[in-house]
């Protein structure tokens, strides 16, 4: 039964719960953090709400299982081991919150994705206010926001925090383009493109540039009208320039501008080096995943060579044997797959799932290569967003075929055709 029958206060709570977990997102100083929390009343809103699992969400779940059972499989021989057993409850509470979040936008998708926009669009501006406060030393004792020099905010890492602006960014950049400008849009946006600068994560930039790329080319290729189009390039055009603004702004303060030409080299000294190095430390997992199929164990490697493998891909080979990484490898290609078929077809939700398809795109050939994003909960938001709105999509094509045709049952060869 859909949320449609379901109770209305049953839909309220759902989508105040909803708010809650993506605005709590940018707080993971603590473990458990609240996003963790507040994922359980999530799922009992969904049962609440009748939020049905569409059939069409099973490629992704299929795999998800595949995955997490390739992890489960190698963490046999070291079962003992609490911080490998702690790994594999991480990944499926993950896997889980990828199904869930699935499931919740495959129906009911605009008012849903409106709630996501203006939560996380909040929690990463407060998360860049925290860290621009801490950069400039606007308060004492701020400094637990950096690291050596870098933002972090309440993240990790830097290089985990610049990759969580991008998706807001993006939905910033897309409502520009949309025609509804609003002047706390452009604070917003020149706050977290302040942030993104000063994570100085060169992967954060590069996933930032590949991201918006693909937006733009997918909002110009799925645009209505040459006058669209024309609209289109004048206004990324002057989003350039505000950026080159910006950027040149900051760069005018000597401390920045030091950073900013240190971190501009494309290779440091811990990506080529001979110890312990990013590209060694690449290969000894390429080394090791290929002698172990089973996988290490979770988290083993780690341990074992004191610094993780900076690679998904290497990453869930080892952590998950090759069950598992072949599994994570398909659910990022079919995402790929299904997410653009989807964004190419006209619906009221298109725009958001340019916008997510496009940063997602950016994680999984940008930041998944350099960085272990197997991990990072704002990755299986996209991957639920992007599943449900495929889903949905889907759905919406059937109904539109029912009220044209009159049928009850379009045949697979129809739909195709639609």
């Amino acid at each position: 039964m859909g949320a449609a029958r379901s109770a209305p206060w049953a839909r309220g709570v759902l989508h105040v719960t909803l708010y809650l977990v993506i605005l709590s997102s940018f707080y993971t100083v603590v473990q458990p953090s609240p996003y963790e929390f507040l994922i359980a009343p999530l799922l009992l809103a969904c049962l609440f709400a009748r939020v049905p699992i569409d059939i069409k969400l099973m490629p992704l779940v299929l795999l998800l299982l595949v995955l997490e059972a390739g992890g489960l499989a190698s963490l046999v021989p070291v079962l003992d081991d609490s911080i490998s057993r702690d790994f594999m409850i991480i990944s499926v509470y993950l896997a889980l919150t990828a199904v869930v979040f699935a499931c919740i936008f495959s129906e009911d998708s605009v008012r849903r994705l409106s709630i996501v926009r203006s939560a996380y669009v909040l929690s990463a501006v407060i998360a860049t206010l925290l860290g621009i406060v801490a950069y400039f030393d606007f308060l004492p004792g701020s400094d637990q926001f950096l690291r050596h020099g870098r933002i972090l905010s309440t993240f990790k890492d830097p290089n985990i925090y610049g990759p969580f602006l991008i998706l807001p960014l993006l939905m910033l950049i897309e409502r520009f383009i949309a025609g509804t400008i609003r002047v706390r849009h452009v604070i917003a946006a020149v706050i977290l493109l302040v942030g993104l600068l000063l994570s100085y994560s060169r992967a954060s930039w590069g996933n930032f540039a590949l991201s918006t790329g693909v937006m733009l080319a997918l909002l110009f290729i799925t645009a209505p009208n040459r006058r669209a189009r024309t609209h289109l390039i004048w206004l990324s055009l002057t989003a350039v320039v505000g950026v080159v603004v910006l950027f040149f702004a900051l760069y005018s303060i000597d401390g920045v501008r030091e950073m900013f030409e240190q971190r501009a080299v494309l290779l440091q000294e811990y990506d080529t080096g001979t110890s312990g190095a990013r590209f060694s430390i690449q290969a000894k997992s390429i080394e090791e995943f290929l002698q172990h199929p089973n996988g290490m164990g979770p988290w083993v490697f780690g341990r074992t060579y004191g610094l993780v493998e900076h690679n998904s891909y290497f990453g869930t080979m080892l952590n998950h044997g090759w069950i598992g990484g072949i599994a994570y490898l398909g659910i990022v290609l079919t995402t790929l797959v299904v997410g653009f078929r989807a964004s190419l077809i006209r619906t009221p939700w298109q725009h958001f799932l340019i916008v997510t398809y496009a940063s997602f795109i950016g994680l999984a050939l940008v930041a998944s290569l350099l960085h272990n994003t197997d991990h990072w909960r704002y990755y299986y938001l996209m991957l639920g967003i992007i599943w449900g709105l495929v889903a949905a999509t889907e759905n919406a094509r059937r109904r539109a075929f029912l009220q044209r045709s009159g049928s009850t049952l379009p045949s697979p060869q129809a739909l195709r055709a639609l």
